[in-house]
């Protein structure tokens, strides 16, 4: 198939790989999503009547980023707006297949529920923005590869060493490449949206982001957070008998992200993160709403919340919910998390918890003008969720210690 338009060296060496599996491991706005989708029609027009499937992070991610590429973004990129049209017979957007003309079949994914993954074999998969899914995602595909022409292929800008890193780069393997790149190769970004980046990034989070390298990230607030050590699925249908009840923290925002951040708490203390409700601007009625749901579903006893806004905990009250004021000492907050975290006793769900998640790999503490990091002042920028997480875990475990003394574990 003839690519006609300009590639990046790594969008080139990513797309002419011929080793089984292959990774573009490359910063925000490299064309990341662009290749994955540009291999995925190459495959199905090379290899007739083959199917593939392609995976997306988040259900939400599928619609806004990857189907639009692949039946319409990419076809205008390299001048054939009736490009999808012309190689497909059909797109079913409630089965999310599309029907190639040559019997390929391309099917599209989410990992919301990555049981789900599981299905009949495949010739090829592709998954966009890998990072931000749990390795068991990358394994359920590789063993669904039982026919040609038997290949894996992923895009994603790094997230620390996890998965990803132990997969591709910690050591050289047989049949596994990975290229990485850097925003500025896409020429398509402008001049002043590339400065505008480097300026905005710095020190490892501009290696991670922008340069698309694998970094350990400094000054991290919880370092010691890693998806193949804490990741553990939620249940599929709510609260199980392994648990005791469910308990949230919530962050409040309007311009910035509302927060309920859902945990269910095991009879030995752990705290598994299940759920995360993450949005901009709704009135408080509808994240009521929203929080009487999670409670339903997971048996919410108590909303640790921001204490800033009474009325909103008020709101709550009315839905019939225990809505308390959080703990707002940042300090206090951080200490409880991290006994939780060094006691064993905390797993979440990587992948129902993607907010979560990212801001866990970017939660940092401010450095002074010589570069040292400042370990008693986190930066106070993009951390909704790990406020919630403080409100959560600092309040459950008073409330913890409270139930202990009364006799009820």
């Amino acid at each position: 198939m003839e690519i006609p338009l300009e590639l990046s060296q790594t969008q080139y060496k990513f797309l002419t790989s011929k080793a089984r599996f292959a990774a573009m491991i490359a910063g925000v706005g490299a064309g990341k999503t662009f290749s994955l989708c540009l291999r995925a029609v190459m495959t199905a027009m090379e290899n007739p009547g083959s199917h593939g499937t392609i995976v997306a992070s988040t259900y939400r991610n599928l619609g806004d980023f990857v189907i639009p590429m692949l039946t319409g973004e990419l076809w205008e990129k390299m001048n054939a707006p009736d490009g999808w049209d012309e190689l497909t017979t059909s797109f079913n957007k409630q089965s999310l297949i599309a029907n190639f003309k040559n019997g390929s079949k391309i099917y599209l994914r989410s990992c919301d529920r990555p049981d789900d993954l599981r299905g009949p074999n495949l010739g090829w998969f592709a998954i966009d923005e890998a990072a931000k899914v749990s390795g068991k995602v990358w394994r359920l595909m590789v063993a669904r590869l039982r026919k040609p022409p038997e290949k894996g292929w992923i895009t994603t800008t790094p997230r620390g060493r996890n998965w990803v890193w132990e997969e591709f780069a910690k050591r050289k393997r047989r049949d596994y490449e990975f290229f990485t790149g850097a925003t500025e190769e896409n020429k398509a970004l402008t001049r002043d949206y590339i400065k505008s980046l480097k300026e905005s990034y710095s020190g490892s989070f501009l290696n991670q982001e922008f340069y698309g390298q694998f970094v350990a990230w400094e000054g991290l607030v919880y370092p010691q957070v890693a998806v193949d050590l804490h990741h553990l699925d939620a249940p599929e249908d709510g609260i199980t008998s392994e648990y005791r009840y469910g308990v949230a923290g919530t962050d409040w925002g309007w311009a910035d992200p509302s927060v309920i951040l859902t945990g269910i708490v095991g009879t030995d203390g752990l705290i598994h993160l299940v759920d995360e409700y993450y949005v901009k601007k709704k009135p408080i009625e509808d994240i009521a709403e929203a929080a009487y749901e999670y409670h339903k579903k997971w048996g919410i006893r108590t909303f640790h919340c921001d204490p800033s806004r009474p009325e909103y905990l008020m709101e709550f009250r009315q839905q019939g919910l225990d809505a308390r004021k959080g703990k707002n000492a940042i300090d206090p907050g951080v200490a409880a998390v991290h006994k939780q975290i060094d006691r064993g006793l905390f797993r979440m769900d990587f992948n129902r918890c993607p907010e979560t998640v990212r801001e866990l790999e970017t939660y940092h503490y401010e450095e002074d003008d010589t570069g040292q990091v400042l370990r008693d002042r986190p930066v106070d920028r993009d951390n909704h969720c790990m406020d919630a997480l403080r409100y959560l875990v600092y309040g459950q475990s008073k409330a913890g210690h409270a139930s202990s003394r009364r006799g009820f574990r």
